[in-house]
């Protein structure tokens, strides 16, 4: 078959007009405007700008306290859950799906993981080959906290609302055409069915199970069954009938693409920058499509909603907040001759931050509660060390919207507050960090005071349900 590169093929795919990399993909049609983050250079992040901008103000993934995105970090698969279920909040396939359909919980993810809910409600059966798998015992593996690839999200996505990234006017010959442009994914075609599943074999690309191991990061060939007229099918292996569509649909759609050389990067980790930036291109294509109706009722373009804030300089403390030094006998005690705590742990993604950094300025009193006065006075800065402790429950209470981020030893999550109560399991973690963070433009006549509270226990709590 002849080759053809992505700049031929560019030229015949139907409403796509430019086909390039993150680092110079032409940004969603959207009203410029100047980041508000520190480290987002407008020149070098030109497109991703629109959606950093648009997705932090809608609470879908926030900048930091320091006042930086960390664009270039990577997200973890719980981390674009996340995302998806914040922007997307309709779609709960598995939460509605039928029995036959419905994934039990994954052994990975225990209840009280930050991220329990979202994977729990989203992934069911119809993301076996790309969203989950199975541990060496057997076991559904979901791994939450692992790094997301580029390829597993074009996997995933496969599966995502219910195939409605699939373009219908995209033929199975054009598919194989795209496949073959592909400078770092490898084709292998075949004439009889049963040397690709001999193939698939050989390669030891399933399980017992027949699913795929959950740490594997192995980029495995497409494997095309082609006839003597020169058309193809795609769909003997499971794998790479799942693999095959989505990697040419999302090329074909500008969702996930690769560059013009045709290097689609499939074990790069997906960044910040770029998670945000296929959200967009996602919600604007469900929008084009009309379907977007029947997963989201986000309006991305209304004005609202916030984006990240540089942390204010200290300021005075509110009355009645407990800014002295807690007995030695209060379950939520620092160290008595200062108020920073040291994180021997980095930030999330492995760089170095202030964040690392914990400066309290407020404190718990005896029962765990801090009333502060956030306009007044500032956000809310403290921390727990759980000690001997294995779970803590944070709530958060406000007319206003105020949201909290929460530092487990470094690592960041931004927890939104209706999202909140949450218990953590805290098993081997020294420090939890709390920051609140006003959501700018939903004040009401109410004020910003904030109720933070904790509750440090040995035993699980029971199910925590958020308030709604």
């Amino acid at each position: 078959m002849k080759w053809y590169s992505f700049k031929r093929i560019r030229a015949v795919t139907i409403g796509l007009s430019l086909v390039l990399m993150f680092s110079s993909v032409a940004p969603v049609p959207q009203a410029k405007a100047a980041t508000p983050f520190i480290d987002v250079d407008s020149q070098r992040y030109a497109w991703a700008e629109p959606s950093i901008n648009t997705m932090s103000a809608k609470q879908i993934l926030v900048g930091y306290p320091d006042g930086t995105f960390r664009p270039d970090q990577p997200v973890t698969k719980a981390e674009w859950t996340m995302m998806v279920y914040r922007l997307f909040d309709f779609y709960r396939p598995n939460q509605l799906s039928y029995s036959s359909k419905r994934l039990p919980p994954f052994q990975d993810v225990p209840e009280l993981h930050w991220a329990a809910k979202p994977i729990a409600e989203i992934y069911d059966r119809s993301f076996e080959y790309g969203g989950y798998g199975v541990d060496d015992s057997g076991q559904l593996a979901f791994r939450p906290d692992k790094k997301l690839t580029r390829l597993q999200l074009a996997n995933m996505l496969y599966s995502f609302f219910d195939n409605k990234l699939l373009n219908e006017k995209l033929g199975d010959k054009q598919v194989c055409t795209m496949l073959e442009a592909y400078r770092d994914i490898r084709v292998e075609k075949f004439t009889e069915s049963g040397a690709i599943k001999q193939y698939a074999d050989s390669e030891r690309r399933y399980e017992a199970s027949g699913l795929q191991h959950a740490d594997s990061n192995r980029v495995y060939p497409v494997l095309l069954f082609e006839f003597y007229n020169g058309e193809c099918d795609f769909s003997v292996d499971p794998l790479t009938k799942i693999q095959a569509k989505a990697l040419a649909h999302l090329q074909y759609n500008g969702i996930l693409t690769a560059d013009e050389d045709g290097y689609f990067r499939p074990n790069d980790p997906v960044t910040r920058a770029e998670a945000v930036t296929i959200l967009d291109r996602i919600y604007r294509y469900l929008k084009k499509t009309d379907a977007l109706k029947r997963f989201s009722s986000l309006d991305l373009d209304a004005q609202g909603g916030t984006a990240a804030q540089p942390a204010p300089n200290p300021g005075q403390a509110a009355p009645g907040t407990n800014t002295g030094q807690p007995s030695s006998q209060a379950p939520f005690s620092y160290n008595p001759t200062s108020n920073v705590i040291n994180n021997p742990a980095p930030a999330s993604g492995g760089t170095s931050s202030s964040l690392s950094v914990i400066n309290v300025r407020d404190y718990f009193d005896d029962k765990g509660v801090i009333t502060k006065d956030i306009k007044a006075y500032g956000e809310v800065e403290t921390a727990v060390i759980p000690k001997d402790q294995n779970y803590l429950t944070i709530g958060l209470k406000s007319i206003d919207k105020i949201d909290l981020y929460i530092i487990l030893d470094g690592k960041i999550a931004f927890v939104k507050q209706e999202e909140l109560p949450l218990t953590l399991d805290v098993r081997g973690i020294t420090t939890v960090g709390l920051r609140t963070q006003v959501r700018k433009g939903t004040q009401t006549v109410g004020g910003t005071v904030a109720t933070l509270s904790v509750q440090l226990s040995q035993e699980e709590p029971k199910a925590t349900k958020p308030k709604k």
